[in-house]
């Protein structure tokens, strides 16, 4: 019997934790208002509202790492900084007046002012993916199914929760976008945008972006197509107007518009 305890209590130990019971999250469509074709295309890799334009940050996959300024009245896109193939750039975001700009696998995090004169480099001890922020932290994602609250003075990690859908741990967060107390992120390589709570790492509603596509011109179609890594990839709000843009991996549409729940 004693020997039957152990390997009992060796298995339990042994096992991967299981994913904590979470609601079964919403579904929502999002439901377009506008729509705008870009001058230029960009691997995005973060997108954020700022002053009324929109910021956007890039990999250098095709083409170069630059963070950009997007009008979106008109879809013209101005490049403010480019870090050629030095690094491969991924989220972006501006919290207190700095744009932070993580790379993908140098393990490095960029801070520039508004004029992007840089200011600071901070070390990331893991990959980046998306980055975003609430009233006094960073939120990171990493490729995984965990979000990092990280310190905006150093990229220290404060803290982590791990992401969980239908009683499974969700890998793969990627871009993300932090609105009225939750986590919005695109999941790698799908069409999906998920709304997640920060606090118990519940995803709490979620969105099939495939409906987009279809409002695509044909050229714009056979494009995205012709390459699995040009999947939807950029999510900003507007707190002006209460809209969401959206927007992929070299993507010429920009899409305006809001979440809403289906029936």
């Amino acid at each position: 019997m004693r020997y039957l305890l152990c390997f009992v209590l060796l298995t339990l130990c042994a096992a991967p934790a299981l994913a904590q019971k979470c609601p079964v999250p919403k579904k929502l469509t999002f439901q377009v208002e506008k729509q705008i074709q870009r001058d230029t295309l960009g691997f995005t890799q973060g997108l954020e509202v700022d002053n009324g334009a929109l910021l956007e940050g890039t990999g250098n996959l095709f083409g170069d790492t630059r963070i950009n300024r997007i009008d979106p009245a008109t879809g013209k896109v101005t490049q403010l900084m480019t870090a050629g193939k030095r690094y491969f750039g991924e989220g972006v975001t501006m919290f207190d007046g700095r744009i932070y700009q993580m790379s993908w696998r140098e393990g490095r995090v960029f801070v520039f002012d508004r004029q992007l004169r840089p200011l600071a480099e901070f070390p990331n001890p893991r990959d980046g993916w998306g980055l975003t922020h609430d009233a006094t932290r960073l939120i990171a994602s990493d490729g995984s199914s965990r979000l990092f609250f990280v310190s905006p003075k150093d990229f220290s990690t404060l803290g982590s929760v791990r992401v969980t859908r239908d009683g499974r741990y969700l890998d793969n967060l990627n871009e993300l976008e932090y609105v009225d107390g939750a986590v919005w992120a695109n999941v790698f390589e799908y069409w999906d945008v998920v709304k997640i709570n920060p606090a118990t790492g519940c995803v709490e509603a979620s969105a099939d972006l495939k409906p987009l596509r279809a409002r695509m011109n044909a050229y714009e179609r056979r494009y995205i197509d012709s390459d699995s890594n040009f999947v939807p990839n950029g999510i900003a709000h507007d707190a002006a107007t209460g809209q969401f843009i959206l927007t992929g991996k070299n993507w010429q549409s920009l899409f305006f518009g809001r979440f809403v729940e289906v029936n």
